[in-house]
């Protein structure tokens, strides 16, 4: 494993100051190189500041579960904008092996993108991200390291081993930003379940999608989801409403959302609703719950029924 990754290292990195290398091996290699090296382990370092630390003989990976902890050890060592080296096994090539890497006695594996998260999480600005021999293994010759071809996207979870070369952060303002930039993105939405007197359910009939649903739409940036709901209600069926209770939250994987569906009551009533929005929505109805759900894809059924018969729930749909 070290032989490639060493490779990537000594071709993108240099350290003339102290580097904590744990791995013996690594260390006599960056030795032979000109690096200052202190070899031994992170936590044997209580009140040490360096220059780098080089983690090349998978050693996140032999700490499994506690691989994130190993990454916070770094960072306490390593001074503001130190280096951090990490090499590690390519998940998919270890599950297409069946070399297991994610439970049990075997070491944990990483994809591309389950490294780079886990760095960013930690505050570690990636600076380079490869898989050596990728390009190599897929021509078919002699495993080296391609520089070009072996940090493109969609050879990264191509080879046998991932290396990364990071950045600790410079300050905190920076590690804040990483850690946030690191956490998922998920899509808000928010909408009304909202009756009038006579028991009927506000509808309205998406012009895009081709079919009925509750009124309702993506939350804007520093929105209250409560004042989009009711925001959206009067854009989508010209019915201005006042959302109460949450009547359930829906959890959804494509896009991945998360809509948030408010009870909701007619300000005034209006028989005959048109939309605002008439570029979104082609028709609005006022419909009995029965109806409703006849109307409209099994998802929002799954909603409405939700959120009328079992309100104040939470969903996976």
């Amino acid at each position: 494993m070290q032989e490639l990754l060493l490779d990537v290292v000594l071709e993108h990195a240099t350290a003339d100051e102290p580097v904590c290398v744990p791995s013996p091996a690594v260390a006599a290699v960056l030795l032979e190189h000109g690096w200052k090296v202190l070899a031994g382990q992170i936590v044997d370092q209580p009140d040490a500041v360096f220059h780098g630390v080089v983690l090349l003989d998978d050693e996140l990976g032999i700490a499994g579960e506690q691989a994130e902890g190993l990454l916070a050890e770094a960072s306490r060592v390593l001074r503001p904008g130190g280096l951090l080296v990490v090499g590690v096994r390519s998940r998919l090539y270890a599950a297409a092996l069946d070399l297991g890497g994610s439970a049990g006695s075997s070491p944990r594996a990483f994809s591309a993108d389950e490294l780079a998260h886990a760095l960013g999480h930690r505050g570690f600005g990636v600076e380079v991200l490869a898989a050596p021999g990728a390009a190599a293994g897929l021509r078919g010759v002699r495993r080296a390291y391609d520089p070009a071809l072996d940090r493109e996207p969609g050879l990264l979870d191509a080879g046998e081993f991932l290396v990364a070369i990071a950045r600790w952060a410079p300050d905190e303002h920076t590690r804040s930003t990483r850690f946030f930039a690191s956490l998922p993105r998920k899509l808000v939405a928010a909408s009304v379940v909202c009756h009038n007197d006579a028991g009927q359910l506000l509808m309205v009939h998406d012009s895009f999608r081709g079919h009925w649903t509750l009124p309702g739409g993506v939350v804007d940036a520093n929105e209250d989801p409560r004042e989009a709901a009711e925001r959206e209600a009067w854009e989508e069926a010209g019915v201005r409403v006042k959302a109460g209770r949450v009547a359930g939250v829906f959890a959804g994987s494509w896009p991945d959302r998360v809509v948030v569906v408010y009870q909701a009551t007619p300000l005034e009533e209006v028989a005959n609703p048109e939309p605002i929005h008439r570029h979104e929505v082609d028709q609005v109805k006022w419909m009995s719950l029965d109806e409703a759900i006849r109307s409209v894809p099994p998802q929002v059924a799954f909603q409405i029924t939700r959120s009328v018969r079992q309100p104040g729930g939470s969903w996976q749909f």
